[in-house]
């Protein structure tokens, strides 16, 4: 009875570290600090399908108020982009409706798959540069994780 309870203890935090390893936190604290010296306050992502080791602002040579964030991965390169811009955004799409903490949004599937939705004061884009974590299932589960 000893060994079955050892055993168990040792099995369940190794299973539940395994099915937490698809999700990777993002500690958003510094990006908030920096759009927040810019005036604007957006929810940002706390969780990604992997891990993110940097991320890059982009400014365009041009003033305008779109703000984009390129998240790159371990293996280097760019795995996921944001847009945030204030509402109304309009669209002609062919997509998938989804909804993301509530809010109307959709999924464009394909290479470089993108969310759509508008929460608050914002619009968000989400794109995944990866097939695997460019799943419908994946982007809402991504987008869900925002604060």
């Amino acid at each position: 009875m000893k060994r079955v309870l050892a055993m168990l203890f040792l099995l369940v935090p190794m299973i539940l570290l395994g099915c937490s390893q698809n999700e990777e936190r993002f500690n958003h604290t510094a990006l908030k600090e920096e759009l927040k010296e810019e005036g604007i306050a957006p929810k940002l992502p706390t969780k990604f399908p992997m891990t993110i080791v940097e991320y890059e602002r982009v400014t365009p040579p041009h003033e305008t108020n779109i703000n984009e964030v390129i998240f790159k991965g371990e293996e280097g390169g760019m795995q996921f982009s944001l847009t945030i811009q204030p509402p109304p955004v309009e669209y002609h799409f062919e997509g998938y409706e989804v909804t993301v903490n509530g809010n109307d949004g959709f999924y464009i599937k394909g290479p470089g798959s993108s969310i759509h939705w508008t929460d608050g004061d914002y619009h968000y884009i989400l794109t995944s540069y990866s097939e695997e974590n460019g799943t419908k299932e994946r982007m809402v589960e991504t987008a869900e994780s925002f604060q």
